[in-house]
This record gives C-alpha cells, sequence and structure tokens, in this order.
C-alpha cells in the first residue's frame, strides 16, 4: 500500500486494525500451518502473537519454523516486543484517576494502616513518603471495607483516629504495576473500569493456585501473560479475552502432506472460546477435515465444554 494512502486512511480512523505495518506470517516446523500476525511479546518457551482479528494466541517457540526462531532472536524482535510491552501504558481507574506505569504481575498483599504519634504509617512507612498515586488511593481503598463516604486523606485520619492507635489490615487482591520511578504498587482489581478487570483478571485463577502451591515457575508464567495482555489491551482496547493457547500436533508425514496437497482434506484452525462454567483459556486448535464443520467437530471432541469461534482454513485446496 502507499505510504501516503496508508498515512491518510490512519489519519481518518479509516483502518481499524493495529497490524497493517507489522503484520508477518509465521509458520510452524512442519510448514503445513501459517498465520499472519503481529508480535506482541515472547519469553524463552512462548511466542504471543495477535491475529488480524485482534485475538491473541499463545505458541511454542519450540513449535514455530527455524525463520521464525531466528528472527525471534534479531534485534528487531526484541525492539518490537519492548515497544510494546516495556512502555508505561495509563489506566483510567473507575474513581476517574489516572495511572501511568506498566502492570507486571498479580499480587496479593497485606496491608497495615497505623496511627502513631500524630502520623499515619502504612505498613511501617510513613504515608507522606510513599507515592504520589498510591496516597491518593488509600482513603479509596480503606473506604471500600469500611463504608467511608467521600475519601480522602482527612476522613482516613479521622477514621485512624477512631481505632485509637490500633493497627487495621487488609488483604489486597490485585495487579502490581511498575511507576514510571520505578516504584511498584498493588492496585487492587475493584479499581479497575469493569472493561479492564474483565481482561486483567483473566489469569487471577492460575496465578494464585500456583501462588498458594509457592509454584514459582507457574508463577512467573502468569506474570508473563498478564504483561503481554495488559499491554496488548492498551495498545488496542478491541482486545477483550485471554490469551488463547495454541494446539498445534501436526504431524509431517508423507501421507498427510499428500492428502492434504491434493485436497483429500485440508488443515483448520479452530477457535474454541470456554463455555459457561469452564474457566480454561481460549484455544487455537489446528485439526485436519474436509471440511469446517468436520475440523470444528473434532476440535470440540478433544476440548469438551468449549464452543466453537472463527475458523480458518490453514492449508489445502
Amino acid at each position: 500500500m502507499n505510504q501516503a494512502v496508508l498515512r491518510m486512511l490512519l489519519l481518518f480512523g479509516l483502518l481499524i486494525s493495529p497490524m497493517v505495518a507489522t503484520a508477518r506470517v509465521w509458520t510452524d516446523s512442519t510448514g503445513q500451518y501459517k498465520v499472519e500476525a503481529d508480535l506482541i511479546a515472547f519469553d524463552d518457551e512462548r511466542v504471543i502473537l495477535q491475529r488480524e482479528d485482534r485475538e491473541l494466541g499463545a505458541i511454542a517457540i519450540e513449535k514455530l519454523s527455524e525463520e521464525d526462531r531466528e528472527y525471534l532472536k534479531s534485534k528487531e524482535a526484541e525492539e518490537k516486543a519492548n515497544e510494546i510491552t516495556g512502555g508505561m501504558q495509563t489506566w483510567t481507574l473507575h474513581n476517574g484517576l489516572k495511572v501511568r506505569g506498566r502492570v507486571v504481575s498479580y499480587g496479593r498483599r497485606d496491608v497495615t494502616l497505623q496511627r502513631r504519634r500524630g502520623k499515619i504509617y502504612v505498613n511501617d512507612r510513613q504515608f507522606e513518603n510513599l507515592p504520589e498515586v498510591y496516597q491518593l488511593m488509600l482513603p479509596h481503598i480503606v473506604a471500600t471495607f469500611e463504608k467511608i463516604n467521600e475519601p480522602d486523606k482527612q476522613r482516613l485520619e479521622a477514621w485512624l483516629v477512631r481505632q485509637k492507635g490500633q493497627p487495621r489490615g487488609f488483604t489486597l487482591e490485585g495487579v502490581i504495576m511498575e511507576l514510571e520511578n520505578g516504584d511498584e504498587i498493588g492496585i487492587p482489581f475493584f479499581f479497575f473500569a469493569a472493561e479492564d478487570l474483565a481482561v486483567l483478571k483473566s489469569g487471577w485463577d492460575e496465578w494464585l493456585a500456583a501462588h498458594q502451591d509457592q509454584h514459582y515457575d507457574r508463577q512467573e508464567d502468569q506474570a508473563f501473560l498478564l504483561q503481554s495482555l495488559a499491554a496488548a489491551r492498551h495498545r488496542d482496547d478491541a482486545v477483550q479475552r485471554q490469551i488463547a493457547l495454541m494446539q498445534l500436533n501436526l504431524q509431517a508425514t508423507q501421507a498427510q502432506l499428500q492428502a492434504v496437497q491434493t485436497g483429500a482434506t485440508s488443515l483448520w484452525e479452530v477457535t474454541l472460546y470456554p463455555g459457561r462454567g469452564n474457566a480454561g483459556p481460549p484455544l487455537w486448535v489446528v485439526m485436519p477435515g474436509r471440511n469446517s464443520q468436520q475440523a470444528a467437530a473434532g476440535a470440540q471432541m478433544r476440548n469438551p465444554g468449549y464452543v466453537v469461534g472463527p475458523i480458518r482454513k490453514v492449508a489445502g485446496i
């Protein structure tokens, strides 16, 4: 597309896809699966891609072609991912407060407040020494648990006076955000607008189970997925679901390749969404089938409790 035309379309909002200029074709190690998608993030094991329909998926790097694996080692890929996931994000909380930082993980923390010698302490740190945004948040945190109207520092202090010097503690569950100055603060889930919360909280149960089991690697996995998801959501508010997991189990047998090439069968990418009562993530399932209905039925049989979403032919006549 002519660059002048592209700039004009972007200026007038006629291009809604965030990947028009940056999408590339990714291929699996067998050469049978291909997807045009934008690079969002990657770690040692997985790459997070965003398809043209704005859906996000995680693919094991070991399943990718050698060309793609080499690309992920390049400076271009590193800079692309850092641009998306390493940048600052501005989140508008439901009370209108704007927080600028970078979502880095989930967190479950105890916060203890106490008034001593006329000063407010939060986990033994003076209130005035806390990050400014956290000073603004604390009255609202206490108000949520204690039903304080019109929360501000003055009402927070009045509430602490009534505690007569006794410490009061709260357990907060939410996300950890790294601020521009490097400080990290916890933002409880109840601060986020409903649309953002539906995205950010999607991996919470998995992280909490790993946290309770003291399974550090699983916690890190969920933190990586959350970082990628938060960055993608901040970049494109059409992102409304958690990251899909790819089921890519192709075998490059001569018989299978011949069947696809002759049109005896085709390969289909079937998107599955968790049904009601299913807390699992979405899935991208690559299945053989003479038609999309057969591929969808096979994908559902392998994954009960899921409903069929978009279907795309990957290979075949």
